[in-house]
């Protein structure tokens, strides 16, 4: 069971561990030095998208979920976009004091987002961490940013976020009989790819960013989908 849950584990001590450290060091620590951290974060992204979105059969490659996927992004986006979500999300940071805003704005960061979500699901549903791993993989540099600009309050997050996931898997554990094993492959697509919109807005002007806060509705869409298709299917 350790070795299962080593991605909730990975994760936490990435955010802990990254925002000590940027507390500590905070003068020797440079933001810009993570640029390429963004084209990596999209490379991966990409691997893991096809990965999971294409199949082979026969010798010829097989889109089995482009559709659903692409109709859930697209549904959710318009969603999120009535909803103003990442208006609504940066707003809440805005209002935060200057004493806490560092633990507000870490906790929206590291806790929003693609692999939040379909991490614990995916380790829920199947007991695969690979997702979160990478999550804490991916946190730890911009914990160690977080913490040299707002301090050691950084590392608290961590507790936050990992509180989400196990809820969220907590969720996905009881509803498990009616999520398939191709919703797994779906949700993974669809948090690549809103992981690679992330590693794309860190690589273009502010005026060029894409409100990937407002996918997120997608995921959710995905997981009705499949619940109601399994109960007809019964």
């Amino acid at each position: 069971m350790a070795v299962l849950a080593m991605g909730f584990i990975v994760d936490g001590l990435s955010i802990f561990i990254g925002g000590i450290l940027g507390g500590l060091f905070n003068k020797r620590i440079d933001s810009r030095s993570f640029s390429a951290l963004s084209i990596g974060i999209m490379l991966i992204s990409l691997v893991g998208l096809l990965e999971n979105i294409l199949c082979v059969s026969d010798g010829k490659i097989i889109g089995e979920h482009t559709i659903i996927v692409s109709i859930a992004l697209v549904v959710g986006c318009f969603i999120g976009n009535a909803l103003m979500l990442e208006e609504r999300v940066y707003s809440l940071s805005k209002a935060q004091s200057a004493a806490s805003s560092g633990f507000v704005d870490s906790v929206l960061f590291f806790g929003i987002g693609g692999l939040q979500i379909s991490g614990p699901i995916l380790y829920a549903l199947s007991g695969d961490s690979f997702q979160l791993i990478l999550k804490g993989v991916i946190d730890f540099p911009f914990a160690l940013v977080l913490g040299a600009t707002y301090g050691k309050r950084v590392s608290i997050s961590a507790a936050v976020v990992v509180g989400m996931q196990l809820f969220i898997a907590a969720i996905a554990y009881l509803l498990g009989d009616f999520l398939s094993s191709a919703l797994l492959r779906q949700l993974c697509s669809l948090g690549y790819l809103i992981l690679f919109f992330s590693g794309f807005n860190m690589t273009v002007d502010p005026k060029y960013k894409i409100k990937n806060i407002n996918f997120l509705p997608g995921i959710f869409l995905l997981i009705v989908y499949n619940v109601i298709t399994e109960v007809l299917q019964r």
